[in-house]
């Protein structure tokens, strides 16, 4: 029996060493760009710098947003590039989204859809002084131009558009149509943008061979045991659940409180969610990126990346501490706001908050629903959905679109590691899952850790390093279809 013993362990350990040297570096194509053709960065700033003093905030009360900024900015697209509003059809939807078609010369080969939105979020007032130069003043100094929405996302839209402006100067046709949809309410969620684009889409019978949008960028140091940059390219984004929970209690005086008041209540059924969690798992995305990973790994680490089906319990307990890893392996659960009592001395006859969660693919809204009623102790507890998207779907990897996206990457930036990954936001990009099974996200702009805290954030900012990256990127791109 212990010789048994022994030769299965011994198998064990050649499999699993086996596998991890099956995963060698991946070669990266020798298609580097070596064009000669001028990219125009100094205009592009310009025309950046300029989007960015319009400041096309979205607020979820509609009653807030200035829609006179957004007609100024879809105006500004007009007179900043006459030729793509010449050759291409042009579509307003809700008033401020846009659809372009720009015709190829084959109508047999399936579309491509390149996607953004012109939206920002607000500025909160209180960090308006922190700002090395205004949010809104498009400032372009130190190699940088500063402002709300310069990462997130009008870098990648003005490049789309700068682009295919040069090219159409250039007299150049694709050879499929390549369809762009800017929405103008991302931030919000989409509805007027990219649902009813998507809705478009789907009634004219339109099916695009990818989609490509923001999700991913090209991260430095994001592993210290990898020298290269990982250019993170999103194959599936997790869901977001906003729960609203309610549990009534005893109103009345404080001075004669129950055992338990409503607050009291809710507040332990809060840190029974934070504690007991639904299950890590390791699903595909995920499963995708550290395979990918381990190519660049020291052996001894790639014997754990390429064996999955073996450590993943051990990766994930070991990842548990860490809040971004974790939420790689897991349905996230972050309490955001809390409700009770009006009054510092009265008892609140009952109390809500509102807990978001992030669904990992594989989880749904029914199991998470199922999930807090499990844990819950509470037999009066009422669950609102106010926010509730199931995860996206997962994109293929093998196929040709997802090729002709990691090609261009290492066409442009031939010292990268592409990796598909898990986007743990969301993105516009889920509302076109039935007009394609392709749906990639990628935004082409080289960042530190310490940059990537500035989306959303004080400080935003794209160096001009990164409007050249972005050009080159989507001239190559558009070039190939």
């Amino acid at each position: 029996m212990g010789m048994i013993i022994l030769a299965a362990f011994l198998a064990l350990i050649l499999i699993l060493c086996v596998r991890a040297a099956a995963t060698k570096p991946v070669q990266i194509p020798q298609n580097q760009d070596k064009s000669s053709v001028p990219l125009e960065v100094e205009r592009t700033t310009e025309v950046l710098s300029a989007a960015v003093k319009k400041a096309t905030i979205s607020y979820p009360d509609l009653s807030r947003i200035d829609r006179s900024t957004f007609q100024e900015f879809i105006t500004f697209l007009e007179d900043s590039y006459p030729l793509v509003h010449q050759h291409t059809e042009r579509e307003l939807v809700n008033d401020f989204s846009s659809i372009y078609k720009w015709k190829g010369s084959d109508p047999k080969l399936k579309p491509v859809l390149l996607t953004a939105h012109i939206d920002v979020v607000p500025v909160e007032k209180t960090t308006e002084e922190d700002w090395t130069h205004p949010a809104f003043s498009g400032k372009v100094a130190d190699g940088f131009v500063w402002g709300r929405g310069t990462m997130d996302m009008k870098l990648h839209l003005i490049s789309i558009l700068q682009t295919a402006e040069s090219l159409l100067k250039d007299g150049y046709t694709p050879q499929r149509d390549i369809y762009f949809a800017f929405g103008h309410d991302e931030e919000t969620r989409g509805e007027e943008g990219a649902i009813a684009m998507a809705e478009i889409f789907v009634k004219r019978g339109i099916e695009f061979e990818f989609v490509l949008d923001e999700g991913g960028v090209i991260a430095e140091g994001a592993f210290p045991s990898i020298k290269k940059p990982l250019a993170m390219v999103g194959i599936a984004e997790k869901g977001v659940a906003s729960i609203e929970l309610t549990v009534n209690g005893t109103g009345g005086h404080s001075s004669m409180p129950p055992k338990h008041t409503a607050v009291g209540l809710l507040s332990r059924l809060i840190t029974d969610l934070e504690n007991n969690q639904m299950k890590a798992q390791v699903c595909d995305p995920v499963k995708k990126q550290f395979e990918r990973i381990g190519t660049e790994l020291p052996f001894v680490f790639r014997i754990l990346t390429a064996n999955l089906w073996l450590f993943g319990p051990l990766l994930k307990r070991l990842v548990a501490s860490n809040s971004m890893l974790n939420s790689m392996f897991r349905t996230t659960t972050a309490a955001t706001m809390i409700e009770g009592s009006k009054a510092h001395n009265v008892l609140p006859p009952k109390a809500k908050a509102i807990v978001n969660f992030r669904l990992l693919p594989g989880d749904t809204m029914n199991d998470l629903t199922a999930h807090i009623k499990k844990v819950s102790k509470l037999s009066d507890l009422k669950i609102d959905p106010i926010i509730a998207d199931n995860p996206s779907k997962v994109s293929p990897t093998e196929n040709d679109a997802f090729a002709t996206v990691e090609e261009t990457i290492y066409q442009s930036f031939p010292d990268v590691l592409v990796v598909p990954y898990l986007v743990m936001g969301g993105t516009d990009s889920r509302r076109y899952e039935n007009s394609c099974d392709n749906i990639y996200r990628f935004s082409p702009m080289q960042i530190e850790n310490s940059d990537r805290d500035r989306i959303h954030n004080v400080n935003e900012r794209i160096s001009l390093e990164n409007i050249e990256r972005s050009l080159r990127f989507f001239r190559n791109l558009m070039s190939k279809l």
